[in-house]
């Protein structure tokens, strides 16, 4: 499969300002609070946060979908 040009930049940044965002999200949560003594367990995450954390995703893609329509 072949794209012109300008496809082929368009994913390549993508393809890198995901990684960066990936590679800072999980960097974020796999490091511990440093605020917690050193038998003190950071609090779970619930449900309640994955699905806001669902919720905040969908609305980056949204906007993303809204700027390629404006292309």
């Amino acid at each position: 499969m072949t794209l012109p040009l300008k496809q082929q930049r368009g994913l390549l940044i993508g393809a890198i300002i995901g990684a960066m965002i990936g590679a800072g999200a999980a960097y974020l949560l796999m490091t511990a609070p440093a605020n917690l003594e050193e038998s003190e367990e950071p609090d779970p995450i619930t449900a309640k946060d994955l699905l806001a954390l669902t919720g905040a995703a969908a609305a980056l893609v949204r906007k993303l979908d809204d700027v390629r329509r404006r292309t």
